[in-house]
């Protein structure tokens, strides 16, 4: 790092860092100019965390006195209106992700703030900020001569010592997760950064569709072979917890609704699933995979007229009885971005959009949008409805007239959409309502990945309601009941010398060769566990309905 410096020091002189608050495209503050002292403050940062502390408090001290890098309602009873407060909401604002423990302090005594490209990488090291000043000057161009020029013909200096190259960060509070801060519907963010990616030669990229709420185009996500896969593995499935049928609603995911019509399963462990479950991981800002902030990847199927009336996927515990804390605005957990994926085309006026039913399509002028009244007489003129078999008066009628004058999205193989179910403070966004709208014309085949901002419940780390009592008043939930196994290796057979234990296809669980210790897993009945040798499947189990259960090789 000090070399880069030194070898181009009158360059770094004249930049400065633009800091965002997270999800905000307009900045809250500048800093003054960078200096060595700076560079070498970060250079000896030994990992992410450290470096994160530091940079935290570097950019405290350097911000403008104009800044405005805190939450104004969050200000007061003796609390500073500086980023410090911004990026240390508090124990009642702070939600206790995994690594939280491993958070190192900055000189203030407050935790510090994570920081983010504008795409979403999050910088770990003073090389990462490195390479985006190198960027930058290479971007750079000369500047405009906005004063009258000199008589030499040179341009009046007008900066005022002000740096005329600037590098944007976006903070993020500690226990908070990073979300886009799009300004304009059109406008790209290409993820060069990205790793993770179905083909080297395309890069993921996201164009977005709405600003309010925040739903975003990506390309490149996943292949047709992923689709395909998905779509084989869900018909395949056996398991009564994760095997295609009726889908329900609600925290205990048990609860049919009439006006949710389409089918469902789960695909929690498969491989293809895993990929594109980290694929979307590192899409999302998360620079590893935390398994337990997702629900596993939901494959779902709309038959002809199947729909899903619009709601929300930030979930709510109507009954208090649940031991889980569902308030991600104080330091609980929620959904915060829910990522579609579609795998079928449908044809011209074929239905099956997603629909955003609190919002207008940003590319109709006010004056021409269609009141419900007007969509529903067009459709009714059209027979479209009708011929998919849908009754006049009906829900299903409704909803297909919803769908074409509000904001919608078409389906069509190989799209994927993303959208948050949260603001950056972690409230619900009530703008995200979004519905499955009916299947007009063929078979819709889609998937959906829900990404929570904390484990989500029976996961390690998951938040849990302080002093919580359960109602006797409120019947006990459905559902499915978890079984201990075991599994053994008796040593009898060399072939099994050294084995490993998988759950499904892709989860590691443990050695179970000659000599280890015996492996205890809990699951449900159905759940599929199998053993490993040489990379290859030589034997496996499927859960039954014993509430113990061994299993011996």
């Amino acid at each position: 790092a000090n070399n880069n410096y030194d070898q181009d020091k009158n360059w770094w002189s004249k930049l400065s860092l633009v800091i965002h608050r997270n999800g905000e495209p307009d900045p809250c503050g500048t800093t003054s100019v960078m200096t060595k002292e700076l560079i070498d403050t970060l250079s000896s940062a030994s990992d992410k965390y450290e470096m994160e502390a530091r940079l935290t408090g570097a950019i405290h001290d350097i911000l403008t006195s104009d800044s405005s890098c805190y939450y104004e309602e969050e200000v007061g009873d003796g609390k500073e209106k500086t980023l410090y407060s911004f990026c240390d909401r508090g124990p009642e604002k702070t939600p206790i992700l995994l690594d939280h423990k491993k958070l190192i302090r900055t000189t203030a005594n407050t935790l510090p703030c994570r920081w983010f490209t504008r795409e979403g990488l999050r910088i770990s090291t003073v090389e990462q900020l490195e390479a985006m000043v190198e960027k930058a000057k290479n971007n750079s161009t000369a500047p405009s001569c906005a004063n009258p020029q000199d008589a030499d013909g040179s341009c009046q200096d007008d900066t005022n010592g002000i740096a005329d190259t600037e590098i944007h960060l976006y903070a993020v509070p500690a226990g908070r997760v990073f979300l886009f801060a799009p300004a304009y519907v059109g406008e790209i963010f290409q993820l060069d950064h990205m790793t993770l990616l179905p083909d080297e030669n395309k890069p993921i990229v996201l164009e977005v569709l709405s600003t309010n709420p925040k739903v975003f185009d990506i390309l490149n996500v996943f292949t047709k072979e992923e689709a395909e896969g998905l779509v084989e593995r869900a018909l395949a499935e056996t398991s009564p917890t994760h095997k295609i049928k009726r889908s329900t609603t609600g925290t205990s995911d048990r609860n049919l609704f009439s006006k949710r019509t389409s089918e469902n399963g789960f695909d929690t462990h498969g491989k293809i699933a895993l990929a594109v479950k980290q694929r979307i991981f590192e899409m999302l800002g998360f620079d590893e995979y935390w398994n337990g902030h997702d629900d596993g990847l939901q494959v779902l199927r709309y038959n002809m007229s199947m729909a899903y009336t619009p709601h929300m996927d930030y979930l709510v515990d109507r009954t208090k009885n649940e031991p889980f804390n569902y308030d991600s605005a104080g330091k609980g957990g929620n959904r915060f971005a829910t990522v579609l994926l579609y795998m079928t085309d449908l044809p011209e006026n074929g239905g099956g959009e997603t629909v955003f039913s609190e919002a207008w399509p940003a590319e109709i002028p006010e004056h021409e949008r269609k009141t419900p009244k007007a969509a529903l007489r067009e459709l009714r003129e059209s027979g479209d409805a009708e011929r998919a078999g849908i009754e006049q008066g009906s829900w299903e009628e409704q909803m297909v007239a919803t769908c074409r004058s509000k904001l919608s999205v078409k389906p069509h193989s190989g799209r994927a959409v993303l959208f948050y179910s949260q603001l950056p403070n972690g409230e619900q966004d009530l703008m995200s309502k979004h519905g499955g709208c009916p299947v007009l014309q063929g078979t819709k085949w889609a998937a959906n990945l829900w990404v929570w901002n904390t484990p989500r419940g029976d996961f390690a780390g998951a938040p849990m309601r302080e002093g919580f009592v359960p109602r006797t008043d409120v019947p006990s939930r459905n559902v499915p009941k978890q079984l201990q196994a075991v599994f053994v290796n008796s040593g009898a057979d060399p072939a099994m010398a050294n084995a490993v234990l998988y759950y499904d296809e892709a989860q590691y669980w443990g050695p179970l060769g000659h000599g280890d210790k015996p492996l205890r897993a809990n699951t449900f009945e159905g759940h599929r566990w199998n053993v490993r040798v040489d990379d290859k499947v030589v034997k496996s189990w499927v859960i039954g309905k014993d509430e113990v259960q061994k299993f011996t090789i």
